[in-house]
This record gives C-alpha cells, sequence and structure tokens, in this order.
C-alpha cells in the first residue's frame, strides 16, 4: 500500500468532509487571477495583490510539501452555534454560525493529529483561506466541484453552500489527478441576471466594486447611493448569485433556512415552487438594529467576536444597520439616526436615511 493510499484510508476514519488529494502545483487559473488584478477587479481589497508568488507557487514558502488535501465541508447543518444575539437579520449563509476560521480550522488540526500518529516523519500544515491558496482551483483540480458563472465551485450533488478547506503535506502523491469534473452550468445565466448590482460582468468574473458582499463586510468605507439603495435588507453579505442557482434549489428548495425573506423569495419565483420562507416581523429587524446602533463599537465586537460578522468591524456593523433601516422604511428608528446626524462622520449617510424615511 502506498502512502497515499494510507493517507487516504486514515482520512476515511471518522466523520469527516469530502476530501480529494492531489499534487501542490500552480493552480490552472493563476493567469484569470492576474488578469482579475489587472483590471483592478479587487476593488480596495489591497491584499489581493499582495504574495503573488505564494499563490502561483505554494511551495515557495511551504518548501517541504508536495500534496494538498482539500476538503468541502457543508455549511448544513451548523457544526457550530455562535453566540450572536443577532437572529432575524439577512445575513449570509456562511455567517449565520460560528466563526468557520475557528471550528473548521480546529476539525482540521485534529484530522493532523490522527495524521501524525499514522506518519511521525511527515508535515502537515491546515489552513482555512487564512493563507494566499486559490482554494478554488485547487479544490476543481481535486474534482470536487467546476468554478460556476458565479465564481463559487459548485458540485452536482452538493451545490456551492459550503466551506474549502486545505492541509498541506510533506506525503508525495502521484501526478494523476482526478477526472476533473464537466462544467454544467451550461446557458444559465440565474446567478448574472439575479445579481441586483450586475457585478458578475462576465461568466466566472466578479467586479468586487459592485459586489454587495464587498460593501456591507469588506470595505472600510461608506457605499456609494447607487449601492445602498440596491443593498436593500441584506446587513452581511449577500446570498443570491448562489441561492438562486438551480444546483442550491435542487438540493435546499425544502429547507426552511434555506430563504431569508419575501424579498429573496420572489428571486427564484422562476426557478421554485411549493416552498414557504418566512419574513422576519418588523418589531424583530427594529430591536436588532437598535441594539447594534446602541452599542459602543468594543461592546459590538466583544459579544460578536465569535461571529464572522466581526470582520465588518463595529462601524461597518452600524453602517449596514443605517442602509437596512433606510430601506426598510423603518420609522420607529429616525429618532436613533438623528443622533447619528450629529456626528461628522455619519452625517451624509444619516441625512440620506432621513430623507428614506420621509
Amino acid at each position: 500500500m502506498t502512502a497515499v493510499e494510507r493517507l487516504k484510508n486514515c482520512l476515511k476514519k471518522g466523520e469527516l468532509p469530502s476530501f480529494e488529494v492531489i499534487p501542490l502545483n500552480r493552480p490552472l487559473s493563476f493567469h484569470h487571477y492576474q488578469d482579475w488584478l489587472k483590471n483592478q477587479h479587487e476593488a480596495e481589497m489591497n491584499y489581493m495583490r499582495e504574495n503573488q508568488d505564494l499563490r502561483e507557487n505554494p511551495k515557495s514558502q511551504f518548501t517541504t510539501m508536495k500534496s494538498i488535501i482539500v476538503f468541502e465541508q457543508s455549511y448544513f447543518p451548523w457544526p457550530e452555534t455562535s453566540s450572536s444575539p443577532l437572529k432575524n437579520l439577512k445575513i449570509a449563509h456562511y455567517a449565520r454560525s460560528k466563526d468557520y476560521h475557528l471550528w473548521f480550522q480546529e476539525k482540521l488540526k485534529n484530522i493532523i493529529t490522527s495524521l501524525q500518529q499514522e506518519f511521525p516523519g511527515e508535515d502537515f500544515k491546515a489552513f482555512t483561506d487564512a493563507v494566499p491558496l486559490l482554494e478554488r482551483d485547487y479544490g476543481a483540480q481535486a474534482a470536487l466541484g467546476w468554478v460556476g458563472k458565479n465564481t463559487c465551485l459548485i458540485h452536482p450533488q452538493k451545490g456551492s453552500l459550503f466551506f474549502i478547506g486545505e492541509i498541506l503535506t510533506s506525503i508525495a502523491c502521484s501526478e494523476d489527478k482526478p477526472q476533473p469534473l464537466p462544467d454544467f452550468c451550461g446557458s444559465c445565466t440565474a446567478c448574472m441576471d439575479a445579481c441586483p448590482t450586475q457585478a458578475l460582468i462576465e461568466p466566472k468574473k466578479l467586479d468586487a466594486s459592485l459586489c454587495l458582499s464587498y460593501w456591507n463586510i469588506e470595505s472600510k468605507k461608506l457605499p456609494p447611493v447607487e449601492i445602498r439603495d440596491k443593498m436593500g435588507s441584506w446587513f452581511f453579505g449577500c446570498d443570491i448569485c448562489q441561492t438562486v442557482c438551480p444546483w442550491n434549489l435542487k438540493l435546499h428548495k425544502l429547507s426552511p433556512h434555506y430563504f431569508h425573506d419575501q424579498d429573496e423569495f420572489n428571486h427564484h419565483q422562476k426557478y421554485i415552487k411549493n416552498a414557504s420562507p418566512t419574513e422576519p416581523t418588523e418589531k424583530d429587524l427594529t430591536e436588532e438594529l437598535i441594539w447594534i446602533l446602541t452599542q459602543s463599537n468594543k461592546s459590538l465586537m466583544k459579544n460578536l467576536s465569535d461571529s464572522p460578522l466581526s470582520r465588518a468591524g463595529g462601524r461597518g456593523l452600524k453602517r449596514n444597520a443605517l442602509i437596512v433601516a433606510a430601506n426598510m422604511k423603518l420609522q420607529k428608528l429616525k429618532p436613533l439616526i438623528e443622533t447619528y446626524e450629529k456626528e461628522p462622520y455619519w452625517t451624509e449617510l444619516a441625512q440620506w436615511c432621513l430623507k428614506k424615511l420621509v
């Protein structure tokens, strides 16, 4: 039995996410990544331009590593529950539980502990997008999916609502890789058609400067007015380009947690029937937005320390809360928004919100 066969047998023991072992070579789509940067589609995510040598050749930093084990871990059911008190705001699926950087990383480290017992002389390192690896590329090379028009890795039986994690290892494997999955997107353009800002400017090409998730997670700035209007009730992230995908609808159309509210359900009328989404009440939304807008930034980070929501920072969460309050016409928040109008940083956004509430 080869070392890789022993490795796979070890990985198959217990409840582990789907995986495949492939050589740690240059990503096949690196040229696509370079073109994306050349066209400045990363917006102000300057970290995307860093460590390009590592992205092209991971062995330049991880000199002993020869192979990569790529894992898929479904969002559902939630492996870990976050202590976040926010239960009703529209939040991207991946961010509704405990931060995956915490629990998925721990899960991979536990796998490494088992592997080191079987292979005491080998090296292993686990990552959950904490280093600049083009992980969707490696996922496609490992036949764990194809890269869809929405830029996500999609599997015909699992859709795209899953996390990707990696373990690099010094164990060498054959250069023979699994047969890549065909691109089953076909002529479908549901994701591109449904994007409210047309951020998917071409199949498999996202302009981050138009993406709602960029503006309510990554960006530290106040979004332009045309973006604010299209954010609707999205408080953190945006799932539209994934949830309209027929490969996800096929799997999740009967799942009660799949739709956020009636607005999101309306995006799916063309693709699905017999679903019964629930919509948070105005009272629930108002209470949660008031909580956000009356907390200090420090208090928000403390209360959301194990949630992906903390990535936006206290100021970012308050920005998002103000925009949602305005777009949802929550009149009860008007007095609170007026207090923000008096603070220089918030004046323009607060005035925009108050005009929307007239």
